[in-house]
């Protein structure tokens, strides 16, 4: 029997409030060091702390996007203390020997805040996720961090725990760049991209059992993330995934996009719901649709061993009418479908989305048809948009059958096209940081004005689905004043009862 390693390790996972599941990521690495001996893991999450404010649920349900919850239901509470006060009695209570932490861009600042706290211990800290893979130069810049991954992490991490572990200078590790002094003084390729079958089942005893729980249509349910696989094959100008494609095809490190085994996902499945009771799975796959016939059939009939609601993303011309009554069969309980823009010409110009309308409709009434509910993904203030732009997407949202709709305002992400286009016309600054989860777009540019974009969000859903003898209320609704915030309450109320889809 191998001996237990002895370096102490601290996850952190500086997340919005409630914003999102836990993350596989962390769930993954914990995994793969406790299999290769590293017992001394512990885990330090904001996700149910109230200072960050209003989640992205409850936003959702204040513009009409998401059916009223209540997390009470299932004994769920989040904690009133103060959490970088929390961090450092933590972080003196472990001693821990390493940080590791998985962040996106707008998680980065509260990242930053943690590490303050907590400066004058000198703790070697590595961080991994989007950003560190797509702003690299921003991130190295930061005193607090001293190793960046970038890319997949599994490995990286591995090789740096071994290494601090056996009281070796950490060098030449694939993926990652290394600092000293504050310096970079390796920045390291790629190695090639892990096959996901060779990694255990992820870890859930990482984490509170409070932050497997999140709302879905009105319900609260036990979530786990599966990933069937790993990378998007599509070239959205607004997502960072491309990049990703990019870095490890320029780096020789073979396709980023890659597939788990139909029997590694069983395997795993099966181990989640009989140890944890998992009521209900989240794909987390960019475009879950994006299979083979065959794959799509070898996996329906795997699963349909197992039957528990799932929900996942995916994109308009990845369903047929035989795809969705498979889905139904298995009980995929709701799909996410990603629309963006209702301007056929602005759609495949500026998103790099080739899909016509007629298809995008004809989507959503093959699942609606089959029984499985949907909702709408659109993105409000891109670049350039117009009102009368705004207004191509809202016409399109009234001729699709969905029940719910997303209504996001662009967040111009590092490592993306858009965020290029954006800082060379000048429409944001090389060093603003995006947020998507926000109720204000960071652009400032000519053809929306912050409120028009702030205002279109905040009412799309009425435009979408109210009558249009009602436009001019939505109008009114629009403005953020004391008779604008009225009329929304009242229509807000209007539209939950009597137009929300009910359950």
């Amino acid at each position: 029997m191998k001996k237990d390693k002895s370096l102490k390790i601290l996850f952190l996972y500086p997340n919005l409030n409630m914003s999102a599941l836990v993350p596989y990521a962390i769930s993954i690495l914990s995994a793969v060091l406790k299999k290769n001996g590293f017992r001394n893991i512990d885990l330090f999450d904001t996700t149910f702390y109230e200072p960050l404010g209003e989640s992205k649920d409850e936003r959702g349900v204040r513009l009409g996007q998401v059916k009223p919850f209540n997390f009470k239901e299932r004994n769920v509470v989040t904690k009133n203390t103060d959490m970088y006060e929390d961090f450092f009695m933590k972080v003196g209570q472990m001693e821990p020997d390493l940080i590791a932490a998985s962040i996106v861009e707008d998680t980065y600042p509260i990242f930053l805040k943690f590490m303050d706290v907590i400066k004058d211990k000198k703790i070697p800290t590595v961080v991994g996720g989007p950003f560190p893979t797509n702003a690299p130069e921003i991130v190295s810049s930061s005193h607090s961090i001293d190793f960046i991954c970038r890319g997949d992490g599994e490995g990286a991490m591995l090789d740096l725990c071994n290494a601090l572990d056996q009281g070796r200078e950490p060098t030449k590790i694939p993926n990652l760049i290394i600092k000293k002094n504050g310096a970079v003084i390796e920045q390291n390729p790629v190695r090639k991209a892990q096959d996901l079958n060779e990694l255990p089942i992820q870890d859930l005893t990482i984490f509170d059992p409070n932050s497997l729980f999140r709302p879905m249509m009105g319900a609260v349910y036990r979530f786990a993330p599966l990933e069937p696989q790993r990378g998007c094959p599509y070239l959205c100008t607004f997502c960072n995934s491309p990049e990703s494609n990019t870095l490890y095809k320029d780096g020789g490190a073979g396709n980023f996009l890659r597939d788990r085994t139909i029997k590694n996902l069983h395997e795993e499945i099966d181990h989640l719901i009989k140890n944890f009771g998992i009521e209900y799975f989240f794909m987390v796959t960019d475009t879950f649709l994006a299979m083979s016939n065959k794959r799509f059939d070898e996996f329906c009939e795997m699963y349909s061993n197992f039957k528990v609601p799932f929900f996942m993303n995916t994109r308009p011309e990845t369903i047929t009418e035989y795809r969705a009554k498979k889905l139904k069969e298995i009980n995929c309980h709701r799909v996410n479908i990603g629309v963006e823009h209702g301007n056929e010409k602005f759609r495949s110009e500026v998103i790099k989305r080739n899909c016509s309308n007629d298809v995008i409709i004809r989507a959503f009434e093959m699942m609606h048809d089959a029984g499985i509910s949907t909702a709408l993904n659109i993105i409000i203030g891109y670049p350039d948009e117009t009102r009368e732009l705004v207004f191509d997407t809202i016409e399109l949202s009234r001729k699709i059958k969905s029940d719910g709709i997303n209504a996001y305002i662009f967040s111009p992400y590092k490592g993306t096209q858009l965020r290029n286009l954006c800082e060379q016309k000048g429409y944001v600054d090389s060093k603003t940081l995006a947020h998507i989860y926000t109720k204000d777009s960071i652009l400032t540019m000519p053809t929306l004005s912050v409120e028009e974009i702030r205002g279109l969000s905040n009412s799309f859903v009425f435009y979408a689905r109210l009558p249009k003898t009602l436009w001019a209320d939505i109008g009114i609704a629009e403005k953020d004043t004391e008779e604008g915030q009225a009329k929304h309450r009242e229509l807000l109320r209007l539209y939950q009862s009597e137009y929300l889809p009910k359950p």
